[in-house]
């Protein structure tokens, strides 16, 4: 997971003497702007979108064409 993730770097910077920034903490309790207490903080009608990482066939611009003498030599030998 992420927090695992973030710990052991954590940790292998403690060991290393590398400086890093503390954890960020969110705020105990959140305010709306007029300064009432938010009880939930939900979003309506959102969506989340996952990235793929990686090289695909549509990044990569080519023209392709089957010559069948090609693919009948191939079959023969």
């Amino acid at each position: 997971s992420g927090t695992l993730c973030e710990t052991l770097l954590m940790v292998q910077a403690f060991l290393a003497n590398v400086i890093f920034p503390n954890k960020h903490e969110d705020e105990q309790y959140k305010y709306t702007n007029d300064g009432h207490l938010l009880v939930s903080e939900t979003y309506v009608g959102a969506s989340v979108e996952a990235l793929e990482s990686g090289v695909f066939r549509s990044d990569i611009p080519c023209r392709f064409k089957i010559v069948p003498e090609t693919i009948q030599y191939l079959i023969d030998n």
